[in-house]
């Protein structure tokens, strides 16, 4: 595996995390970070996605 696709792979899993984390701020009523670990999360997730599949 080259250094690029472990990268690719840590940022999805980070990503994930991220969204993992937004539902426990939304436990804790904490609105302005479940927003922010959603956009985080969404965006990380979406940027490995297409950088997995080439798409750009």
């Amino acid at each position: 595996m080259d250094m690029i696709r472990i990268l690719q792979f840590l940022v999805l899993v980070f990503g994930l995390k991220e969204l993992f984390n937004a539902m426990e701020y939304h436990k804790q009523k904490k609105k302005k970070w479940v927003i922010a670990s959603l956009c985080m999360g969404i965006f990380a997730c979406a940027c490995a996605i297409i950088s997995i599949t080439g798409i750009l």
